[in-house]
């Protein structure tokens, strides 16, 4: 094996997660390579939002992420089923920032290319190189579509909500994964200086009359700056398996629902009046639970970010906890590398484990899931209707004001 084929950390998948867990590691003198199937990092278009966390000073610079958001809201907007009752305004305690992602990632790749961390573009990873069920490495296809092997201490699967190492160990997606549809717009029918926060409406099952068996479902508009808003529409799988009144959709029908809701879903539909779609796709994010294991096999690789669920269920922000995340294993594992070798012993399986559960992270994102598990209960499975839900209107929006 040559010496430029191993390195201390291999990092799969170049989002936040991942650059941030690249960053840390090359500040704390490893070797790293990121691995990353796009052209250039997080290639889809988007826009994103975080609240301020002292780590982003630490890995983004004092001040940068207040300096590209054109939209700095206090409050999110909870609209009831057919926006027949007052919105309610749920103060979230800090400022988010919304932003452009492609702004973000470009300069976390200069960051960490300034720390020497080294990248591999239009490469496929294919699956996990294994020795006793130890993952050392990854195989994987270049861009001229040549397989090839590179090898390290510890792999970190930062590859999104269908993770081909998550996968390879067989974690089901299907318990973690919400369906969603994912739009960007511009010239949208909006006035920033009059609604410059995101806007959240109740979808219920049975509120929709041409799609009665529909999932409860959240659709939302997050304005970026000027005429330009993200929007989408989640499903809530978790209350949906437990609904005998739930008909789970395939994506033909997802779409043509979403369709509907642009077109006539009161108070929703109105952003969309003239919009300019500039990229509009259904896919998948975490936001029904966390994965059972973290450290996969016998160890060698670990599970950070959306693929391992970890967001902030409430929220369903999954930038800021997953960046958390990464640093914290990174630094970890740091801590016990001796010699560029790591022992993945079981016993120092269970102490890398047990330190991330009594982490305030962890728990954090572990509360939010419990929180938000009963609070969907009540509100999708036990009042449902949409007419109980407007009934019970003013305690709903005191219980997420609680939880916020």
């Amino acid at each position: 094996m040559k010496k430029e084929d191993f390195y201390n950390f291999i990092i799969v998948g170049a989002g936040t997660a991942g650059l941030t867990a690249a960053i840390v590691a090359a500040k704390n003198g490893h070797s790293v390579v990121v691995l990353e199937k796009g052209e250039v990092a997080g290639p889809k278009p988007r826009g994103e939002s975080m609240a301020y966390y002292p780590l982003l000073d630490e890995i983004l610079g004092k001040g940068y992420l207040q300096s590209i958001a054109e939209v700095k809201p206090s409050h999110r907007v909870y609209h009831s089923p057919g926006d027949i009752q007052p919105v309610g305004n749920i103060d979230m305690g800090t400022p988010y920032y919304f932003f452009e992602w492609r702004i973000l990632i470009e300069h976390m790749v200069e960051i960490a290319k300034n720390h020497g961390v080294t990248f591999l573009f239009n490469c496929e990873v294919h699956q996990p190189i294994e020795e006793d069920n130890i993952c050392k490495g990854v195989k994987y296809q270049n861009s001229k579509g040549k397989i090839q092997d590179v090898f390290g201490n510890v792999v970190l699967a930062c590859d999104g909500h269908l993770s081909t190492i998550g996968s390879y160990y067989n974690v089901d997606y299907s318990k973690i994964n919400c369906p969603i549809v994912k739009f960007l717009g511009n010239n949208a029918h909006i006035n920033i200086d009059k609604v410059s926060s995101p806007q959240f409406y109740f979808v219920n099952n049975g509120v929709l009359d041409y799609a009665p068996n529909f999932p409860p479902s959240v659709a939302y508009i997050f304005p970026i700056g000027g005429k330009k808003i993200e929007a989408g529409l989640m499903l809530r799988m978790t209350t949906a398996f437990n609904m005998k009144s739930v008909k789970i959709p395939n994506e033909e029908e997802i779409m043509a629902v979403w369709e509907n809701l642009k077109s006539s879903y009161p108070g929703f539909n109105e952003f969309f009046e003239g919009i300019k779609i500039e990229y509009e796709k259904l896919t998948q994010m975490p936001n029904a639970g966390l994965v059972k294991n973290f450290i996969l096999g016998n160890g060698g690789a670990i599970l950070i970010g959306d693929s391992a669920g970890f967001i902030d269920a409430n929220g369903s922000s999954g930038l800021y906890f997953g960046m958390k995340m990464a640093q914290f294993w990174v630094d970890l594992i740091s801590e016990s590398l001796i010699d560029n070798q790591y022992d993945w012993s079981l016993e120092n399986r269970k102490y890398l484990t047990k330190q991330f559960k009594k982490s305030k992270i962890y728990k954090t994102v572990n509360t939010s899931y419990k929180l938000i598990g009963i609070f969907e209960w009540m509100i999708f499975k036990k009042l449902r209707t949409g007419n109980r839900i407007n009934r019970f209107w003013k305690f709903i929006m005191w219980l997420l004001q609680v939880a916020s």
